[in-house]
This record gives structure tokens, C-alpha cells and sequence, in this order.
């Protein structure tokens, strides 16, 4: 029997409407004990909505509904109700507080889900899927992250395991029954088809890194010496009076950041302090500031003035960049700059801007190649563990070894991607995952 749980599912604060979350075996008997209806809650049909009062032993505390889910037609699989009730903090924690007297403990952060998980109503790509939809910055990682929750990695990564196991069963009758007339495989047949699921599986292990991009979000820094039009950059691109512009140079002292779309990747932009020598002691701290940021960064912005080389200052700063560089050369509307290799912007008049975005995603390899995207390190780990596996047991095929010895390598893919899906996964690393998700959820 699993013990009934309570959270708030919405946010916490004033609001039109707060939505409180009850599951559990007797979450709807203990549901009937603060609320009051002419309909009885405890024998409502499941999807129904009910309309009443949510009381203690003080009295009324707010009208609101509850809806009912039946197990296992509910989120959780289990038997559900959501009390949509006035948004407020004082009306939130008396129900909640009336739930807890009722028999009922508060949930963990992500118990919901988890339970989903454990009752089989999601895989746990899926579980990690919703997480993801709550947290999406951008319209692209929305999509990628819905497009996981309705199994754009679960699935074929369960057709791929069950043909590996059908694989498996087979070779283990022909390897006990060599008699029998049963369906054999070569091992031309076996590599066939394992060089056809290796395949699936390096294609969907390339979409990391854009995924991991959609889901957490990428560091570009804008650097260079002062006065080249860093803060112009940065309003252009974030489309709005972000950082403060001045002719004066050393305008900026702090790092200036916004989340942009480039592409639907979302980008957190950090305008820096220009780099140079300065006596000024606020300036050199500034300076600092810019000089750490790069090393924290994915990809940095170098910007220059179009029409003149670069200063010693600005051949020292690209010498020390640790990560990958977009040199673009600023004031083009001022002077040409014949170099080749710099994107000629010019920030002030929104020149040559849309270049900048473009050269981001390319430069890290994040274009989008449709279709769905793993989203964090312990996927794609378990799924190049799974298309290692295959390659050996491959290589093992075409070493002339039996088909049995191949089929240990077969196993460890199976395992692989059954940790990838939840199947098989000690319960510290479930524990650890929906620790990172929020309360209600």
C-alpha cells in the first residue's frame, strides 16, 4: 500500500488559482475528510470534478474543486486528487495543514513523478522529460523536452533492446540445441543486424550534445579591450537596453548577463569588462571578473574594431581564450576590414548581427537536425556504453569467434540500455534524480 502524499503543484504566492496534489492509496478517503460536498468525494467516478469547501476543525477555510483520478488512470498511477483552491499562502498551508491531520505526509521534491516511474506510467527518460518541461528557457528546448516525454528516445531505445534479447534467445538456442530445427543465425545475420542498431544508436548518441545545450543552456562571453562595442553587442543580440553604452571607455566594471534564443538554444550572454592594464583599482577587479568568466565558458565572442590590426592587448587576450572563439570585427559601417576570418558587424546599426547567432550554434556543432535528442550525461553514457558493447561483440563476429562470445558483449548492451529506460537501475540513482526536481512535482 502506498501512503498518501500531499504537495502544492503550482508555485507558491498570490494567485488566481493554487493547485494542491493528493496521491496515494487513500488519498481520496483522506481528501473526504476536509472537504465538503452534496456529491461524496469517495464514491465519485474517476475524471470527475466536484465542487465544495475545504474545511477544518476551525471551520470553512475556501470554496474550491477537487478533481478525482482513479488508479491507475492518473499521473501517478495511483488513486489522485487535485484541490484547485484561491492562490494564497494562508489558504495553501490550512489545507495542506488539514491533509497532514488527515492522515497524509507532505511529499518530496519530485515523489510525484517518481511514483509515476515506479507504477510503470512513465519511463524514466520521460520522468527526466518533465523536469525539463518545467524548466525550458527556450521554445526549442520546449519542444525537444515534450518530444521525450511522448518517447522520442524511449522508443527506439526499447525496440533496440528487445531485438537484442530476441537476438540473445536465439543464439542460446542454437548454441543448446544445435539439432533442433530451429532459426539460426550466422554471423553475417547477427552483424547485419547489429550494425543496423549500432547505427540507430551513434545517431541518437550525436544528438547530446545539442541536447544537453537545450536542456542546461551554454556560456558565450563577449570579451575584448575596452570601447570595441561589447555592450552594444550584447543589447543588439538580446534585443533590448541591456548593459550601459558609452563612448567612454571602461564604461563596464561588472559582468552585464542575459538569457537569449539563439536558435532555440538558450544562451546566457555576460558582457565583460575590457581587458587591459589599468591603475584604476574597481577597473583591475573588473578585469578579473572578465579573465574568470572565460575560462568558464563555452564559447566567447572576440571582438575588434573593423579597419585597424590588432593591438598587443588584443593578440595577448586571443592567446589566453580557452574555448571556442568567434572573432568578429565591430564599426563596419565606419571602416572596412578586409580579414577574412572575422564576421563583420556593425552592433550599433544591427549589421551582420544575425551572423553572430548563426556562428554560435555552428561553431559548437549545435545545428538542429530534427528529430529527438538525449538530454543529459547518464543517457548518453548508457547509450555509448550500449553502442560500445555492440561494436565488440561485432568485432568478435568478424574475428571468426562463436556467436556465444558475442553474445556476452549483447548482454552488456541489453543492461546498458535498460539503465538508460529505468528497467534495470539501482534505487540510489532514482533516489538522486528526482531529488533535483521541485516540490509538487
Amino acid at each position: 500500500m502506498s501512503k498518501a502524499i500531499c504537495a502544492l503543484s503550482t508555485p507558491y504566492g498570490r494567485g488566481g488559482i493554487a493547485v494542491i496534489r493528493v496521491s496515494g492509496d487513500n488519498s481520496i478517503e483522506y481528501t473526504a475528510k476536509i472537504f465538503k460536498s452534496k456529491k461524496s468525494l469517495s464514491e465519485s467516478e474517476s475524471h470527475t470534478v466536484i465542487f465544495g469547501k475545504a474545511i477544518d476543525k476551525n471551520g470553512v477555510i475556501d470554496e474550491c474543486l477537487v478533481t478525482v483520478f482513479r488508479a491507475p488512470r492518473s499521473f501517478t498511477g495511483e488513486n489522485v486528487c487535485e484541490i484547485s483552491c484561491h492562490g494564497g499562502t494562508v489558504v495553501v498551508n490550512r489545507i495542506l495543514d488539514a491533509l497532514v491531520e488527515a492522515g497524509c505526509a507532505l511529499a518530496e521534491p519530485g515523489e510525484f513523478t517518481k511514483r509515476a516511474f515506479m507504477n510503470g506510467k512513465l519511463s524514466l527518460t520521460q520522468a527526466e522529460a518533465v523536469k525539463d518541461i518545467i524548466d525550458a528557457r527556450t521554445d526549442g528546448a520546449l519542444w525537444a523536452a515534450v518530444n521525450r516525454l511522448e518517447g522520442g528516445i524511449s522508443v527506439p531505445i526499447r525496440e533496440i533492446r528487445g531485438e537484442l534479447l530476441r537476438l540473445l534467445a536465439a543464439i542460446q538456442v542454437s548454441s543448446d540445441f544445435p539439432e533442433e530445427d530451429v532459426e539460426a543465425f550466422s554471423g553475417g545475420d547477427i552483424s547485419t543486424q547489429l550494425n543496423g542498431m549500432l547505427n540507430t544508436l551513434n545517431k541518437l548518441k550525436n544528438t547530446s550534445r545539442r541536447g544537453e545545450a537545450l536542456r542546461n543552456g551554454i556560456n558565450c562571453v563577449i570579451c575584448g579591450v575596452p570601447n570595441t562595442g561589447k555592450s552594444s553587442l550584447l543589447n543588439a543580440l538580446c534585443g533590448r537596453e541591456r548593459a550601459i553604452v558609452n563612448t567612454v571607455a571602461g564604461t563596464t566594471r561588472d559582468v552585464v548577463e542575459v538569457w537569449i534564443d539563439v536558435e532555440g538554444i538558450p544562451v546566457c550572454l555576460s558582457d565583460t569588462a575590457g581587458i587591459r592594464e589599468s591603475g584604476d583599482s574597481i577597473e583591475q577587479i573588473g578585469v578579473r571578473m572578465s579573465r574568470a568568466r572565460l575560462k568558464e565558458a563555452d564559447i566567447c565572442v572576440f571582438l575588434t574594431e573593423a579597419g585597424r590590426p590588432l593591438t598587443a592587448e588584443e593578440e595577448n587576450i586571443l592567446a589566453e581564450i580557452p574555448c571556442n572563439v568567434i572573432k568578429a570585427a565591430n564599426k563596419c559601417d565606419l571602416a572596412e576590414d578586409g580579414r577574412e576570418d572575422y564576421i563583420k558587424i556593425s552592433a550599433r546599426d544591427n549589421i551582420g548581427v544575425d551572423k553572430i547567432r548563426a556562428a554560435i550554434v555552428a561553431e559548437l556543432g549545435l545545428m538542429d537536425s530534427g528529430g529527438a535528442v538525449i538530454a543529459n550525461r547518464r543517457q548518453r553514457e548508457a547509450v555509448t556504453r550500449a553502442a560500445d558493447a555492440i561494436e565488440r561483440a561485432l568485432k568478435s563476429l568478424s574475428d571468426g569467434f562463436y556467436s556465444d562470445l558475442a553474445a556476452i558483449d549483447i548482454g552488456e548492451a541489453v543492461s546498458a540500455l535498460g539503465e538508460a529506460e529505468g528497467i534495470s537501475i539501482n534505487q540510489e540513482l532514482v533516489d538522486k534524480i528526482f531529488e533535483e526536481f521541485c516540490l509538487g512535482k
